[in-house]
């Protein structure tokens, strides 16, 4: 049984179990929501990393080998003047029914879901791929989250693979040089926040 099998059924079960103890997980009342984004200087296509706070943030930082800082990642979007994030996420849905969702930046590191946090810029296309890769995004909104962390099925998506999926489509590798993809054991891999994070062709534009 290799590595990367075990992570995912571990990741798997950790995810599970929080079906179980919480089937409806709404912002906590009494979250922050931060005033020192930098919303003026965003653009579509824009990366939006945190580490969360909760037991499969904790998870993910956990089983992560290359030990990188942030647990979830989303992409960042216009949605008529308003800055929001699409991304797929568990148990943070208000009907118990885990999709990809799109929702204000502001909510997406809100104190209660956030304790650290980034935004980062892929410099490795232009204004208007990057602007193609949100929009592809936004199409995938309403896919269900994938529990299996299956990275050969698009039907459903977790947060690495949908930004993946965006900007491929657009005839970007937002990855880069990954072994754990590029092995033969691709089938069994779970990407990680780091491994889009690592990526060299990343600008960091707001860090918390």
């Amino acid at each position: 049984m290799s590595r990367a099998w075990c992570h995912r059924a571990l990741l798997m079960i950790v995810v599970a179990m929080m079906a179980m103890t919480a089937c409806v997980h709404t912002i906590d009342e009494d979250g922050k929501l931060r005033d020192d984004l930098p919303l003026d200087s965003l653009r579509d296509g824009d990366l939006v990393f945190r580490q969360g706070i909760g037991p499969e943030s904790e998870a993910v930082l956990r089983l992560d080998s290359a030990k990188g800082q942030y647990s979830h990642i989303g992409i960042v979007v216009n949605d008529n003047g308003t800055w929001k994030v699409v991304h797929a996420v568990p148990g943070e849905s208000d009907d118990g029914i885990d999709i990809v969702k799109i929702e204000p930046i502001d909510t997406f590191f809100i104190s209660t879901r956030a304790e650290h946090g980034a935004i980062m810029r892929f410099d490795g296309c232009d204004d208007i791929t990057a602007q193609k890769a949100a929009k592809k995004a936004v199409q995938l909104v309403g896919i269900p989250f994938d529990y299996n962390y299956n990275w050969q099925d698009s039907t459903r998506l977790y947060c690495t693979q949908l930004v993946a999926v965006a900007y491929s489509s657009v005839g970007v590798n937002i990855l880069g040089d990954i072994s754990r993809i590029n092995d033969h054991n691709t089938r069994n891999a779970i990407v990680f926040p780091s491994d889009i994070a690592s990526n060299d062709s990343l600008i960091t534009i707001f860090k918390f």
